[in-house]
This record gives structure tokens, C-alpha cells and sequence, in this order.
């Protein structure tokens, strides 16, 4: 029986296209095989991102509330500031030595006994205050 050459052509030709199906399959086999672990790896990292954003997210909450506390002190010590500018006996009093207007008192005659009734002071601290701030008497 004689092989046609024709049957051996296509023979050759069906068995190098296995061979090409062959290698492509594998080739495609390990392709697909590093594209689940690129898979696995983006995903992963994802899951890092989405646990930074979280962490980040919570931040940026306390901060905002921080912030806003901020803010709402701020507003009350501009109008507490406000408050004082219009009244400036209040900014004086801030600037003033707290002694300063028992130092006028003295300075316009007031006696011991006047002075620890008015500014509450004791007995030796009003003496001294007029020994000190009072009118001197010329010898």
C-alpha cells in the first residue's frame, strides 16, 4: 500500500498545527497564570488603599471637628473683644496696675478706714498705700 504524498502533506501540515495549538495553549496557560497573580497582587493592594482612604477619611473628620470648635471659640473671643473695644473703662481696667485706682483714692485724700472699706484692703496695707501715694506734707 503506498501512502499518498498528498495524505503525508496534510499529515505534516495537521500535526505541525497541533504542535503551534499545542505550545499557543500553554503559552495562554501561563499567561492566564500570571494574570490571576497580577490579580491578586492589584487587589491587595486596593484593599490597602481603600483601608488608607478609611483611615484618612476618619482624620480628616476629627480634624474638621476640631476646626469647628476652633472656629466657634474664635467667634466668641471676637465678640467678648468687641464688647471690651466699645467699653474702654473695661480695656483700661485690663491695662491698669490693680492697684491703680485705690492709688487715685489715696492721691485725692482718702483715709485708711475709707480705703479698707472700699477696696477691701487690711489695716497695714491701706497705711502703707497712703504713706506712699499720699500728699506729702512739707516739714
Amino acid at each position: 500500500m503506498m501512502t499518498h504524498p498528498i495524505f503525508i502533506a496534510v499529515l505534516v501540515v495537521l500535526s505541525l498545527g497541533l504542535l503551534a495549538l499545542a505550545f499557543i495553549c500553554v503559552r495562554l496557560a501561563q499567561q492566564q497564570q500570571r494574570l490571576k497573580q497580577d490579580l491578586v497582587r492589584l487587589n491587595n493592594r486596593l484593599t490597602g488603599s481603600q483601608q488608607d482612604l478609611a483611615g484618612l477619611c476618619s482624620a480628616a473628620l476629627t480634624v474638621d471637628e476640631r476646626v469647628a470648635v476652633t472656629e466657634e471659640e474664635l467667634k466668641l473671643l471676637w465678640s467678648r473683644l468687641s464688647e471690651l473695644a466699645a467699653q474702654p473703662a473695661a480695656v483700661n481696667q485690663l491695662t491698669e496696675h490693680p492697684y491703680q485706682s485705690v492709688i487715685q483714692k489715696v492721691r485725692s485724700g482718702a483715709s485708711v478706714s475709707e480705703l479698707m472699706q472700699s477696696a477691701g484692703l487690711s489695716h497695714d496695707e491701706a497705711a502703707l498705700l497712703i504713706r506712699l501715694h499720699g500728699q506729702k506734707s512739707s516739714p
